[in-house]
């Protein structure tokens, strides 16, 4: 686990930040369900997802420059360049992992709250 989030970078701190965020709020929710949390809940997940977007991206640009500049005379340069854009994924799978886990519980909490409401 330390390897992947590694590979990752330093945007795996944000993801992971914001990602244990939104599904802290979720599980709030969860537990107790309040209309009124819901938009925190929105806020924090659209931060984990822009992060995501934000360290996908500049995992990308950092193995477009870096490849190029340390492996351009290798033979299998093709295969340094499909482990770069393998790392790359890793603020994707960190971060959807968490948001699904957040969405998840929410899920749970919007069926509380239905239940909480008068007929």
């Amino acid at each position: 686990m330390l390897d992947f989030f590694r590979a990752g970078g330093f945007s795996m701190i944000f993801v992971l930040m914001f990602g244990a965020l939104a599904v802290a709020a979720a599980a709030r929710f969860g537990l107790r369900p309040d209309a009124r949390r819901v938009d925190a809940v929105r806020a924090l997940t659209l931060a984990t997802l822009l992060s995501v977007g934000s360290g996908t991206f500049s995992d990308i640009a950092a193995v477009c420059s870096k490849v190029p500049e340390r492996f351009a005379d290798h033979p299998k340069i093709h295969l340094v360049v499909m482990e770069g854009i393998g790392e790359s994924m890793s603020p994707g799978i960190l971060g959807f992992s968490l948001l699904s886990v957040a969405w998840l519980i929410m899920a749970v909490g919007h069926r509380r709250l239905r239940a909480l409401l008068p007929a």
